[in-house]
């Protein structure tokens, strides 16, 4: 008897029963098939212990004819592919003006309604007032700034006052302090003088003016040395001294080397020699003072740290003479900068909150434009709940119009499904009521983030219905999608499908045996049944396409079902029937059902609506 297959030309329909979903074992994919068909061989060896083969019950199907392709079908609610909707902008302003109402159709840009905007510019008064403040302190802190910055100035320069050194070589004299004394600026510490050199000031009659010049040699004779010295007039000064007699005198300064003897306060007269060779004598004399001289003062205030010279030291011009504590003046200078750092620290600060309250002043002048408020899109005023010279309540939806040209809806696809669904597949829309219009729409988005519910896994997709204004917001209408190859051919039951070593069979119930009939020893096969190799094809979670092995319409066996024991019970609860493989089938691992297109098919149903099997029924 041959068993092979033979396609006929019947043309399958869309089954428009919803197919219920199978159990939990052709459900979850072919993980779960072996899991459980191992389970099951195990359940038949317990069994075995208890009941004799007399107590089971062989279940069948049959082969039939037809397509895989199954229809996902659910419901849905329409909204408005672009919609439009404002909230008043303030619940303070009143309305001022609304002029469009509910059923017109506006284009975008269109006016809808206005409303006084007075209190932002109350807002924006308050933060420019909250600026100007910080300005202000703003200049204060730079004020600060400039003031610490000074003080350091000075402290510094006084601290480089805190160590004296000798202005020119000398000899020091009139040591006035000791280490450890409190100064005060000013006070007086010793005295400087350079005597390798003396000077005399004389005063000459104005009569010899002309004939007295400096560089003219001079004679100094000291009578308390009983000695005449050398010198040179170095400096004239046109001064007028009038002496007892009336003589009018000017100044002369004669400088001399001073080869020791020499001090400051001895008497001298002394004389000129002109170029004609006479001795031109003053009319006033003088006394010997050192050439250079000064007092060495403390220029700030502080402790004498340490004093570096004897009295009458002879010392170079910049020896340091004198050092002052200067500890004081560091820490003001410390504390200077600190009040620099911190007025700092307060201006980045005010600078940040002025950057603030700029933003949120142009943010507050955007929000103008919720004042006078017009359409983003073209499209029908669908309700307007706002009123001339009435205030808005908080939060209260204004206006909201809706592009009727495109509808959406969305559905929930089951996780086992989510593979087949593809962006732009097209989707059969019916509108409930009583005039079923019908509708072509398109998946235009797919989310691939699941939502799980009682165990079950559904991915939201959305449907985009191009329906030109037929459609409004909040209609039901049903959807329905084809998945699955729509290929055809003969189909199996899942459940009828056995593995052995060689691959895939079939139990098929014949009178006679089999030219392709498979010996998997005694007790494997039902009684009255064959096992017949089979080639799989593509499958889907109820059927399998059989290539070669079968034709259509023939009884296969499935499974074994308990007989009921005696006094009426049954082994089932729960309404479940109890099943177990019997050796050779699942256990090897599930058959390849990969077919022409390769890889696992998706066992299970859509979420959000039903699975339907399509073109599934076998020939009459």
């Amino acid at each position: 008897m041959s068993l092979l297959t033979k396609k006929e030309g019947t043309e399958t329909g869309k089954t428009q029963a919803v197919a219920k979903k199978r159990g939990k074992l052709f459900r979850r994919g072919a993980a779960l098939v072996l899991v459980l068909a191992l389970l099951g061989g195990a359940g038949f060896g317990v069994k075995a212990l208890f009941f004799t083969p007399e107590e089971r019950v062989a279940l069948t199907g049959m082969t039939s004819y037809g397509s895989l392709s199954t229809t996902i079908e659910g419901t849905g609610v329409t909204m408005p592919a672009d919609s439009f909707s404002v909230t008043a902008a303030s619940s303070e302003g009143k309305i001022t003006g609304v002029y469009v109402a509910a059923g017109e159709t506006v284009t975008a840009g269109q006016l809808l309604y206005t409303q006084d905007d007075s209190e932002l510019d109350d807002q924006i008064d308050e933060y420019q007032k909250q600026i100007d403040d910080l300005y202000d302190q703003i200049d204060s802190h730079n004020d600060q700034i400039e003031n610490y910055t000074d003080q350091i100035g000075d402290l510094r320069e006084t601290m480089a006052q805190l160590t004296l050194t000798a202005p020119f070589a000398g000899r020091v004299t009139e040591i006035q302090a000791d280490e450890g004394d409190g100064l005060q600026k000013g006070s007086r510490l010793a005295m400087l003088v350079d005597d390798s050199r003396m000077t005399l000031t004389e005063y000459f009659s104005y009569a010899y003016e002309d004939r007295i010049y400096e560089g003219m040699a001079a004679g100094v004779s000291i009578s308390s040395l009983m000695n005449v010295f050398s010198g040179t007039v170095t400096g004239i000064k046109k001064v007028e001294r009038l002496t007892t007699e009336g003589t009018r005198c000017f100044a002369v300064t004669i400088t001399l080397e001073n080869p020791g003897a020499l001090t400051e306060g001895m008497s001298g007269a002394a004389w000129l020699q002109s170029d004609d060779g006479e001795k031109l004598y003053p009319a006033v004399e003088g006394n010997l003072e050192y050439k250079s001289s000064k007092t060495i003062a403390a220029q700030a205030a502080g402790e004498l740290l340490e004093i570096h010279v004897d009295e009458y030291e002879k010392v170079t011009a910049g020896q340091t003479l004198f050092t002052i504590d200067g500890s004081d003046y560091a820490d003001q200078i410390e504390n200077a900068e600190k009040g620099i750092e911190n007025a700092r620290k307060s201006i980045s600060t005010a600078q940040e909150r002025i950057a603030t309250y700029t933003q949120r002043m142009a943010e507050v002048e955007e929000k103008r434009s919720d004042y006078r408020v017009t359409s983003d899109i073209d499209g029908k005023v669908i309700m307007v709940n706002v009123r001339e010279g009435e205030t808005p309540r908080n939060g209260m939806t204004a206006v909201s119009v809706y592009n009727l040209e495109n509808m959406e809806i969305t559905a929930n696809i089951d996780e086992l499904d989510i593979g087949n669904i593809r962006m732009g597949m097209e989707v059969s829309i019916v509108k409930s009521g009583t005039d079923g219009s019908s509708f072509t729409g398109y998946v235009s988005e797919i989310s691939y983030e699941a939502t799980n519910s009682n165990g079950v896994a559904y991915f939201p997709i959305t449907i985009t219905i191009p329906a030109e204004g037929e459609l409004s917001a909040g209609v039901n209408v049903s959807y329905y999608i084809s998945v699955g190859d729509t290929e055809e051919g003969v189909l199996a039951p899942l459940e009828a499908l056995k593995s052995y070593d060689g691959g895939t069979c079939l139990y098929v119930k014949a009178e006679e045996r089999p030219d392709s009939a498979l010996d998997l020893g005694e007790g494997v096969v039902p009684d009255g049944f064959f096992a017949v190799p089979v080639e799989i094809g593509s499958a889907n979670s109820r059927y399998a396409r059989i290539l070669s092995g079968v034709e259509e319409n023939t009884e296969v066996f499935t499974r074994y079902r308990q007989k009921a024991p005696s006094g009426g019970d049954t082994t089932s609860q729960g309404g479940e029937e109890e099943f177990s493989f019997p050796g050779g089938d699942f256990g090897a691992g599930m058959p390849n059902f990969s077919g022409g297109g390769g890889g696992m098919p998706n066992f299970g149903s859509s979420g959000g609506g039903n699975r339907m099997p399509g073109g599934m029924s076998g020939r009459p």
